[in-house]
């Protein structure tokens, strides 16, 4: 030990400035940016593309969370000591400061909880304190992710096909009105019945990065349909054998002014009552040459016609109406074959369809049948076994869905590729189209942004209230063995083997009560001799090595030394320190 004179002038004053544990405030600004940088990370990434952040924000998530972590351990660690010396500074057992440092740290939770309440208190702050420190990062990483969503634009594109579809294009006029097809028209057909895609060209303005629909003007059709027309069908007698349930047929004609005109006329049974009676629905259409604007897709640098914009009944936007003189029905022999000719022919060959009914003896069931030639009708038919309600119907269950609508939007859709075949590479249309375009997405999750920032806060409040009191400690803190070996020495621990491990010392001296005076050393409870006070130099002062002193007088006051000098920091002794 050192000694020192008694009449020595007692140190300068000390502001708190100077014991503020700066290292912590420091520690726990840092915590409480990265909890705001993090919170502010998920809340402006939230739908932003994920291409417009060079760093991801799970990225920067990882960084705040380790900056936080090593300002959460360097702030706990300050706590600690702050909490350590608060308690020795108003005494207790060396075992409850034991365990303070310690914290709750693996096995030394349950005998903390054991040992008191300071001790009690520190290990559940500091259990939670982790805990909540740890659960922070993954909820923080899991209130952001990535998900594929649609970015919708409008931008103009080009497409190309032709406003009209020159008369010979699909064909010409045989002697019996019908139509000899060439193999422009075959390629056409061929396309529509294997549903293939139209390739656009590679140039600008063409292709769709993503997928683009709109309305492009184009040689096509406009009609209106009639209203539907009901006819009685008696299937209870023999009468009925060989009437039409099925039938589609297009058929050219002139209007009362003499101009073309392409009819569409389909029939089916569409219900059936008690005892046979059926009722079969008629659908009249007249069909008409027109320019009008075709709803097209584009992805990439392929095309097709949208059928799902088609509404039946409901023309598509008609730009203008136009007639072919090779639809006449004076058109001579030899002729080419306008639009609505071209549309006749393809029904009659690829949609035509007639079925009939025909009484079965042996089954005794009405059944349908040819001429056909089609297979619409079969496309149609509803073959699904269903209950009839009346057992009477069990022998003529017969009955279709329409098929208008199917005809019609195949007409479209033919009579479109034929008019971008035309326009290939000839006639170029510039319209506006809806581009939508998938793209990767940063998503945030409040559900999780939510509880991730309570917990962060609350752990933050956690490692906060160990240091709260500091100001009382009059000096910077810490729990390295210099400060702590300073102030308690050896003597506390004379009799423990030097070999002994830290569970043996504390049963040693698990039950010493210690006060600590932070500025002059450690106040044991044990005895002391008035012989043992007396072999001490009565004008001296056993110090801790800091120049603090501590009296090994009973009856001495703080700053009052044996000659009434005043020595700073002094404080009373009950213990044996050894020998000076």
């Amino acid at each position: 030990m050192v000694d020192v004179d008694i009449n020595e002038k007692p140190k300068g004053k000390r502001y708190i400035l100077t014991w503020t544990p700066w290292l912590e405030i420091v520690a726990l600004s840092a915590i409480l940016i990265c909890i705001i940088c993090s919170t502010v990370v998920v809340t402006v990434s939230h739908d932003k593309e994920v291409t417009t952040w060079r760093i991801s924000p799970a990225v920067w998530l990882a960084i705040f969370s380790a900056i936080s972590n090593v300002a959460f351990s360097s702030a706990l660690a300050t706590g600690i000591a702050v909490r350590f010396w608060l308690r020795a500074s108003d005494g207790t057992q060396l075992s409850q400061l034991h365990y303070i440092w310690d914290h709750g740290r693996g096995l030394g939770f349950w005998p903390a909880i054991k040992s008191g309440s300071e001790a009690r208190k520190v290990a559940l702050v500091c259990t939670i304190a982790y805990l909540v420190q740890f659960s922070s990062g993954p909820l923080f990483q899991r209130s952001t992710h990535t998900l594929s969503q649609s970015r919708v634009v409008q931008q103009n594109m080009f497409f190309d096909i032709a406003n009209r579809i020159p008369d010979g294009w699909s064909g010409n006029w045989q002697s019996d009105r019908t139509v000899i097809h060439n193999r422009r028209v075959m390629s056409q057909t061929q396309a529509w019945y294997r549903n293939d895609s139209i390739a656009v060209p590679s140039a600008e303005g063409y292709m769709c990065d993503g997928t683009c629909s709109g309305s492009v003007r184009g040689a096509g059709f406009a009609y209106t349909c009639a209203p539907t027309t009901y006819e009685p069908l008696d299937l209870s007698t023999n009468a009925s054998h060989r009437a039409t349930v099925f039938h589609i047929r297009a058929e050219l004609v002139a209007d009362e002014r003499s101009e073309p005109l392409l009819t569409l006329l389909t029939k089916h049974i569409d219900k059936l009552e008690g005892n046979c009676q059926a009722t079969v629905k008629i659908d009249r259409c007249n069909i008409t040459a027109a320019v009008v604007e075709h709803p097209i897709i584009i992805q990439n640098s392929t095309a097709w016609f949208d059928h799902s914009a088609l509404k039946f009944n409901r023309s598509l936007p008609i730009i203008s109406p136009y007639i072919s003189a090779g639809d006449s029905l004076t058109t001579p022999i030899g002729s080419g074959v306008g639009p609505l000719a071209g549309l006749q022919a393809f029904v009659s060959g690829h949609m035509y369809d007639n079925a009939t009914t025909t009484f079965n003896p042996t089954l005794k069931k009405w059944l349908f049948a040819g001429p056909g030639p089609g297979t619409l009708a079969d496309v149609f038919f509803k073959a699904e076994p269903w209950d009839f309600g009346n057992h009477s119907l069990i022998s003529c269950g017969l009955s279709w869905d329409s098929p208008t609508e199917y005809v019609l939007a195949n007409l479209h859709e033919w009579q479109f590729r034929v008019a971008e075949r035309v326009g290939r590479g000839t006639e170029r249309q510039s319209f506006e189209v809806t581009k939508t375009v998938p793209v990767l997405v940063f998503w945030s999750e409040n559900q999780y942004l939510g509880p991730a920032l309570a917990v962060a806060i609350l752990g933050l409040f956690l490692v906060a209230s160990l240091s709260w009191g500091w100001w009382r400690l009059e000096k910077p803190v810490t729990l390295s063995p210099l400060e702590t070996g300073k102030v308690f020495g050896g003597d506390i621990f004379s009799g423990v083997r030097g070999d002994a491990t830290v569970s043996e010392i504390l049963r040693e001296v698990k039950d010493v009560e210690v006060r600590v005076d932070t500025e002059s050393g450690v106040i044991a409870q044990d005895q002391i001799t008035r012989e043992e006070v007396r072999m001490q130099r009565p004008n001296k002062v056993f110090t801790t090595g800091s120049g603090s002193g501590i009296y090994l007088a009973e009856g001495m006051e703080r700053g009052e030394g044996s000659q009434g000098g005043s020595v700073a920091g002094s404080t009373r002794v009950h213990t044996h320190l050894g020998q000076a």
